[in-house]
């Protein structure tokens, strides 16, 4: 006859869990449990019921063997969002809610009564009748509404009380899995089961702080500070207290079958079918261990100790001020297809009820990263502004995955960015905002036209444009690269063309028409100055690109002047641009 041994996974802590990032969340617990010689039958009850079946895993430690693993699933429950008992008792107070405004109105009108009496002018003796009156009636009303008041605090005590048992129930009912394990022991004594499963309702996203302090003078540099942090929700039921936390990038249960080449077919005036090239698909899960042999070595825990400060001794000087409190590392490992991270300490992230869902925050790792460069971008046609984009090499060991950023400079939040994937080693760039400190000024468009021609030849007409940008660095270090952009239109039309005849050798580049807008090849930089190039801006798809250069954000036409201004010192640009035409032939512009 095989011993029970019941295990209520509510009353014990797990002991460990990764979190993906696919709503999954893979949970360890470590069962200890005195088993008999001889067939032991282990229930571990009040599992989450959105294990997953497929997942389930046990190992062990002990002189017996695991002969089976039974999943029983939880029991179909009615949706219902009150019980039968809270319903009677919401609608008791309801009528003692209405008696109890009864008497209160009855004590009243007869109050009121009794003020307005004239004595005067009432007969003593009715008077004296009204009194004993007023009298009996007045006290019966205060001893009803006394018993009324302390009914009402009782009926609202066992409503409280009523809709705890109901969250309870719900809280249970996430809570409906049980897993029996089969163990056939050689002797008495204790043991140690080691269960691990994946449940769904949990994931985690990325979320960055980046902090940056611009250098405003020639000696000191920038840098920026990025907190790396894992925004953690989880719904599953049993909450996780003091575990051994890992983030994970894997993505389990997805599939990893390679998928076929489709056949496509062109038929006349028939819709393309597609036919699999594969003939049979297959499906990929999670194995699960029904049947595992006890290890005789025991497994080894892994533990990392709560985080905590420097060891370290304080400098007991006078001048300096007490140190920063500093935050946890986490510890990054790196396989073929995916990433994780083990959080340092114990971490505790509760499940989240319905009436109240929150996320939990961990930090995954503060980085210092000194690899900065910066640059500033002007679209003054658009805006007239310069936006402050560092690029930033990511010298951590750590992959960072794509999430929005907090973005602070100097202290002060400015704006709201995204990073993207970024692998260790790999450089991204990033918006910091507007800068206040560079002035950028657009002035109107001036314009002229004039027709030339006679006899002889056709006559044309030229229309001329021109636009000048002032630039002004009040900063106190060197702008080391300010790019400027504007553009010149495009001809849609091969009777129109369009010349750009300043800066002084751009009209060599290309004439800007439909179909010579931008220089094939790569985009060639012409020396205005010591401190001044303008070029054709690259476009995406156009050669010699990069994902960096902000090709795909720039049209045909656009102009691209690069800058280095000074401290206090200020550059003014010049884009001239003339539009010939047959006369007669009218044309508009656009944009």
């Amino acid at each position: 006859m095989s011993q029970v041994v019941t295990y209520d996974a509510s009353e014990h802590p797990v002991n460990s869990v990764t979190v993906y990032q696919v709503n999954r969340a893979e949970i360890n617990r470590r069962i200890k449990v005195n088993l008999a010689s001889g067939q032991n039958e282990v229930e571990i009850i009040h599992l989450p019921s959105v294990l997953d079946e497929d997942s389930i895993r046990v190992d062990g430690i002990g002189k017996a063997v695991i002969f089976d693993v039974i999943y029983k699933p939880p029991m179909p429950t009615k949706k219902s969002t009150d019980s039968e008992t809270l319903k009677a008792l919401l609608k008791k107070k309801a009528l003692l809610d209405s008696r109890q405004h009864i008497l209160e109105r009855e004590d009243s009108i007869l109050t009121s009564y009794s003020n307005n009496i004239d004595s005067q002018h009432v007969d003593s003796q009715k008077l004296a009748e009204f009194f004993t009156l007023y009298q009996e009636r007045k006290a019966a009303l205060d001893l009803q509404l006394l018993e009324l008041q302390e009914t009402l605090k009782d009926t609202e005590k066992e409503i409280e009380e009523e809709r705890k048992l109901v969250k309870s129930d719900k809280k249970s009912q996430k809570r409906g899995v049980k897993i029996v394990v089969v163990v056939l022991a050689e002797e008495d004594g204790p043991a140690e089961l080691s269960l691990s499963y994946v449940v769904s309702s949990a994931q985690w996203k990325p979320q960055y702080d980046l902090r940056a302090s611009i250098s405003n003078s020639q000696k000191s540099k920038s840098s920026i500070s990025l907190q790396y942090r894992a925004s953690i929700w989880q719904s599953t039921g049993e909450d996780w207290d003091n575990v051994d936390l890992h983030l994970s990038t894997a993505s389990p249960q997805m599939g990893s079958t390679v998928p076929g080449v489709k056949i496509a077919y062109i038929r006349e005036d028939t819709p393309v079918y597609y036919r699999t090239s594969n003939r049979k698909s297959r499906k990929v899960i999670l194995d699960r261990s029904a049947s595992f042999a006890m290890l005789s070595a025991p497994i080894p825990m892994s533990y990392s100790a709560p985080g905590g400060g420097s060891n370290e001794e304080a400098i007991h000087a006078e001048i300096e001020p007490p140190p920063f409190m500093t935050n946890t590392q986490a510890v990054a490992n790196e396989s073929a297809i995916s990433a994780s991270f083990n959080i340092e300490g114990l971490s505790s992230i509760p499940s989240d009820t319905d009436e109240d869902s929150q996320t939990h925050k961990v930090t995954i790792a503060v980085i210092e990263l000194d690899d900065v460069s910066l640059e500033w971008i002007a679209v003054p046609k658009e805006l007239p502004s310069a936006f402050l984009q560092c690029r930033v090499k990511n010298t951590s060991p750590y992959l960072l995955l794509p999430g929005p950023a907090n973005i602070f400079m100097d202290n002060n939040f400015v704006s709201k960015s995204e990073i993207s994937q970024v692998s260790s080693q790999e450089s991204f760039s990033c918006s910091l905002g507007v800068d206040p400190e560079v002035r950028v000024v657009y002035h109107p468009q001036r314009k002229w036209v004039k027709t030339v021609g006679g006899l002889l030849t056709s006559k044309v007409t030229t229309t001329s444009f021109t636009q000048t940008i002032s630039l002004k660095n009040n900063r106190r270090a060197t702008l080391k690269k300010l790019i400027v952009k504007d553009n010149v239109p495009v001809s849609s039309d091969s009777r129109i063309k369009v010349v750009v005849s300043e800066p002084k050798g751009l009209e060599d580049a290309a004439t800007v028409s439909k179909s010579t807008s931008v220089p094939r090849g790569a985009p060639k930089d012409i020396t205005l100055g010591p401190n001044l190039k303008v070029r054709w801006a690259p476009t995406a798809g156009s050669d010699s690109t990069s994902p960096d250069d902000g090709s795909d954000d720039n049209v045909e036409g656009t102009i691209e002047w690069t800058c280095v201004v000074e401290p206090g010192s200020s550059q003014d640009l010049q884009l001239s641009w003339d539009v010939v035409a047959p006369a007669g032939v009218r044309w508009t512009k656009t944009g």
